[in-house]
């Protein structure tokens, strides 16, 4: 009976001891079962849409352009208004705001702008600076299509197209027809230039406008014997026809002699102006010199006048609406120039049928020996 009951205590010893065991090799088993559960996922983040971007900021492009827009329209209606100095100031604050936007987005809100039909006057007069952009805006809609010029060429070039056939105002035609004349795929041909310059010439009542008067400078940018032509045919002011076509023939004296003998309406001291401003330089236009000193169509009057300008040389400056600043002459052209011109003189002056005009030609001499003597 003992041994029984010692057997079954040792039964039971053994049992605890392995149960013992089997939970302490259970308890590590779990714990690192749990370890090995995956970790909670995170929320996936999406990528930013490249087109939502953009869209909000051309929104806030459009939105703080039309608030400048808007505080720009009321201020200028105050009473009194703003002084010509503030306003400048103002607007050129405002151009340099508006360049740090994005220049597509800020063509788009000026092209919404212009579409409203929204404009004030500015008090300011319409003068042009270097390459061709204005500091002086007449009105607030100049100042826009100014500002769109620099901002997106192509589609200040489109706008300008529908623009110039619907604007009543002389400065806006001046304006948009500059986006037309820009250097690139934007230029339109000397055919379109010259069928605008002949619209814009045919509204008698700009004359007065500066902008008008700027705007002649198209037919030098051109450049062409059909732009020369185009002047001669304008009946128009008188003083700002000269202007013009005294610019045209100082930069292509050539085009200018090719019309000169086939305009009728170019006679007298306006043909002898212009023919004093050919190129002695260039044989070509010598010859022509020579053929219209000796013509039997010339009067005393007419060949005086001649005399006393050729080679006139003499040309305005400053900055263009179109174009580059006018600079037809080198000095290296000028010498040559007075010493081809020297020689012609010396030819009339052996010729006995031009004994007449000795005089004249005897101080044109005079005046080319003197610029001869100070290029050696």
């Amino acid at each position: 009976m003992t041994l029984v009951k010692k057997g079954l205590g040792i039964s039971v010893l053994l049992a605890a001891i392995i149960l013992a065991i089997w939970h302490s090799k259970e308890k590590p088993s779990a714990i690192a079962e749990k370890s090995t559960s995956p970790p909670p996922t995170r929320a996936r983040t999406t990528r930013p849409d490249p087109e939502d971007e953009r869209s909000v900021a051309n929104a806030n492009v459009r939105r703080r352009t039309l608030d400048d827009w808007k505080d720009l329209l009321q201020w200028l209606r105050t009473n009194p208004p703003p002084t010509a100095v503030e306003v400048r100031d103002r607007l050129l604050a405002t151009r340099t705001s508006w360049a740090t936007m994005d220049p597509q987005a800020l063509a788009a809100a000026i092209q919404q702008l212009l579409e409203t039909g929204d404009d004030a006057t500015t008090g300011l007069d319409f003068k042009v600076g270097i390459h061709g952009l204005l500091t002086g805006w007449p009105s607030l809609r100049v100042f826009l299509l100014d500002v769109l010029a620099t901002s997106d060429p192509e589609m200040a070039m489109s706008i300008s197209n529908k623009l110039l056939d619907q604007t009543t105002s002389p400065d806006e035609f001046a304006t948009a027809l500059r986006s037309q004349t820009r250097t690139g795929i934007a230029r339109a041909g000397d055919g379109e230039l010259l069928a605008r310059f002949g619209q814009m010439l045919d509204h008698a009542d700009w004359q007065t406008s500066r902008g008008f008067a700027e705007a002649f400078d198209l037919a030098r940018f051109i450049g062409t014997p059909e732009a020369a032509r185009q002047l001669v045919a304008w009946d128009g002011n008188p003083a700002l026809k000269s202007m013009a076509m005294d610019e045209f023939a100082a930069e292509h004296p050539r085009e200018m002699l090719e019309i000169l003998g086939s305009e009728s309406t170019l006679e007298g001291l306006t043909s002898a102006r212009l023919m004093a401003r050919a190129d002695p330089s260039d044989p070509q236009q010598l010859s022509s010199v020579d053929a219209y000193f000796r013509s039997p169509d010339r009067t005393p009057e007419e060949i005086a006048a001649f005399l006393k300008s050729f080679p006139l040389r003499s040309a305005t400056t400053g900055y263009r609406l179109y174009g580059r600043t006018p600079s037809p002459y080198t000095y290296e052209q000028i010498k040559a120039g007075d010493r081809a011109a020297n020689d012609l003189a010396n030819s009339w002056t052996n010729d006995p049928s031009l004994d007449q005009y000795r005089p004249e030609i005897q101080s044109l001499q005079n005046r080319l020996s003197k610029w001869i003597e100070q290029t050696k």
